[in-house]
């Protein structure tokens, strides 16, 4: 390249132009990245996620010096050609829009909270799924002994009116039986997700396997809340049954213990398929607030995608421009 050429080149108002933006958005680009990775958000990444938004740092910040130390040459009248010129910013445009794409969906995911959100969610839904699942099988043997004392307790009470309050209990119990032993197996897909792998999915192009348990953890939420309001109704009513008999020596005849036992046991029952329904409302409610939290980070992710266009063109200007001087 003569020197009249890069002269002509560095002094060219349209080349200048592009070329104050190229400092400005390289450091803008890398500050972001780098406050994104400091953040409370950037601590719940994956040691792969975190060293891979880090490589793309380092990758921009190698490809800007690159492309600094070309422009210097021709600057100071000692570039021999465009060709280096054309490569070290072909390969910095590169790097850079790569690390604002990843920017784009890190700083999303912060403004939206999501990861945070994740976090918390997580690890309470976790021990929450535990808690559910013991609870529920112990609820569940407290059930089938209390099925087992209703039987008996049919056979051994005399009136007609107290063996209906019993068949009442009787049905809503073996009713519950179902539901319960169902709510003793919920949360098997959430015990090996972490918060990172649900974020790693959260960032990815498409929804991963840790979003899809999420989302399948979202239906049994829904589907633990509506079984277990339906065996409220039906529990509650079997306990008045029940707990509401008289103790009238004609109804119950010699089976007045057993009844006793069976009022006392239902009861308790009864308490504990509440507390049930109330924590699976609770945490479904926890549940909707995540997956709003995930479709924002979406929405912001996708309007700020949008800006790359315009800042894509103009860099494709500069190139072409660089392409017109040998």
């Amino acid at each position: 390249m003569s020197k009249k050429t890069a002269e002509d080149l560095v002094n060219d108002p349209k080349i200048q132009k592009y070329i104050n933006n190229i400092d400005t958005d390289a450091q803008a680009a890398i500050d972001l990245a780098n406050s994104v990775i400091g953040s409370p958000t950037g601590k719940l990444y994956s040691s792969k996620t975190l060293s891979t938004y880090k490589a793309d740092v380092a990758r921009l910040d190698k490809s800007w010096g690159d492309f600094n130390a070309s422009w210097n040459k021709v600057v100071f009248g000692k570039a021999k050609s465009s060709k280096d010129i054309i490569k070290t910013y072909s390969k910095y445009v590169l790097a850079l829009e790569v690390l604002e794409q990843s920017n784009t969906r890190h700083e999303a995911m912060m403004t939206s909270g999501f990861a945070l959100a994740a976090a918390a969610f997580l690890n309470g839904l976790i021990e929450w799924t535990k808690s559910l699942k013991d609870r529920a099988k112990k609820l569940h043997a407290e059930l089938l002994a209390l099925q087992k004392l209703l039987k008996k307790a049919e056979i051994d009470v005399v009136g007609a009116h107290a063996q209906a309050g019993l068949n009442i209990a009787l049905t809503a119990v073996t009713f519950c039986l179902g539901p319960v032993g169902w709510v003793a197996r919920i949360g098997i897909a959430v015990g090996s997700i972490g918060t990172h792998m649900v974020i790693d999915a959260a960032l990815g192009p498409s929804k991963g396997s840790a979003i899809g348990s999420l989302n399948t953890v979202a239906g049994e939420s829904v589907e633990l809340v509506d079984k277990l309001s339906k065996g409220t109704k039906r529990l509650a009513g079997g306990a008045a049954a029940v707990v509401t008999l008289k103790m009238d020596i004609d109804e119950i005849g010699d089976a007045e213990k057993i009844v006793k036992e069976v009022q006392k046991r239902i009861k308790a029952a009864d308490q504990e398929w509440r507390a049930l329904t109330i924590s699976a409302i609770t945490w479904n409610k926890r549940l909707g607030k995540l997956k709003k939290a995930y479709d924002a980070s979406l929405k912001t992710y996708e309007a700020a995608a949008s800006k790359f266009k315009s800042s894509q063109r103009k860099r494709e200007e500069l190139l072409k421009e660089f392409k017109k001087w040998k």
